[in-house]
């Protein structure tokens, strides 16, 4: 994860707008993240609201770190900023913003464009408290944000899928305020020096990548490697221990997944690791009309237990190395096979 350490707390309520007085320090450029999505029905306005809204566009995580709904031409700009520009085709934006992440440029930085690497560990913190789909596609530098003439300068990267998909039965694609008040926990993780058990950091971006994977085939191993990572503890055994150790968490955290079930997950994994068939070709070991909704609860327990690490330090020390999580989660003996 990114980060520059404890960072200042950002004092004034609102970013300036308007002409800057002769004489006068021109306001600092931030980095900007937007989310764009489909938005809350009426109904959802109620039970999930929008962490920004009519009567509240900002909200404030920790110090030059904030969620922010932009200025509807500020946002236009940015988006098409980011968007190919074509040739001899008109563009007509609109705005398809929810909120953006907004990071104040830090007075150093160590690499380019270390801010925006905070941005991206924010974003996947908050897919631990409720997954998302903001990516990359839509990140920018706003030189003297607040400015009205300002200049947006487009992020692109590369090495990673810019989007992030969700599960088809996540209807929720944005963050509530209850969301955001669990991130604002979280962002203790966000600066450099607080480090991760390296289990769990790994779990971590397992997650993070299965998420940014279009296919499920993909996404299948990522998450059950996810698991591995936080409880395998050698190389004997390997199914045994997955099904044995993921299951206690499940029970922990109230996830319904049988023994049966984890050892398919497992046998699923396993065959599209070494490439013997995809998932469509898998039926026999598990129909294609179960495969969502197990591959649901996987990443559901994942998350719970990523997430519950990174608030509890107590929870997390099981998984600071191999005798600590045998200890927890010993492998029950086997039973003596009779003699003849």
């Amino acid at each position: 994860m990114c980060g520059t350490g404890i960072l200042d707390l950002y004092m004034s309520s609102q970013p300036h707008s308007g002409a800057i007085q002769v004489g006068t320090s021109l306001p600092k450029g931030c980095y900007v993240m937007l989310h764009i999505g489909a938005g809350p029905s009426l109904a959802d306005k109620h039970s999930s609201p929008l962490v920004v809204a009519e009567d509240r566009n900002r909200f404030d995580l920790i110090g030059d770190i904030w969620i922010e709904r932009l200025d509807e031409e500020l946002a236009k700009h940015i988006q098409t900023a980011c968007e190919p520009s074509h040739y001899n085709i008109d563009n007509f934006p609109y705005d398809r913003h929810l909120y953006a992440f907004v990071r104040r440029v830090p007075d150093v930085e160590q690499s380019r464009y270390e801010g925006m690497g905070e941005l991206f560990a924010v974003a996947a913190l908050s897919r631990l408290v409720h997954p998302t789909s903001v990516g990359s596609r839509y990140c920018a530098l706003i030189h003297h944000f607040g400015l009205k003439d300002f200049a947006i300068q487009a992020i692109q990267f590369t090495g990673v899928s810019p989007d992030v998909f969700l599960d088809q039965d996540n209807r929720r694609d944005w963050l509530s305020v209850e969301d955001c008040e669990c991130l604002r926990k979280l962002m203790q993780w966000v600066p450099s020096d607080r480090a991760m058990f390296g289990r769990v950091h790994r779990a971590y971006w397992y997650h993070e990548y299965a998420l940014r994977s279009y296919h499920l085939d993909a996404r299948w191993p990522l998450i059950v490697s996810g698991f591995e990572a936080l409880v395998n503890t050698n190389s004997q055994e390997v199914t045994r221990q997955f099904c044995f150790r993921v299951g206690r968490l499940a029970a922990e955290f109230n996830v319904q997944l049988t023994e049966r079930e984890l050892g398919r997950a497992y046998a699923l994994r396993s065959k599209l690791v070494h490439a013997e068939n995809f998932l469509f070709g898998l039926d026999s070991i598990l129909p294609k009309v179960q495969h969502n909704a197990l591959y649901a609860k996987l990443e559901a327990l994942l998350r719970l237990t990523i997430k519950k690490c990174l608030l509890d330090d107590t929870f997390a020390a099981h998984f600071r190395d191999r005798e600590a999580v045998e200890a927890r989660w010993p492998l029950p003996q086997r039973p003596k096979k009779k003699s003849p």
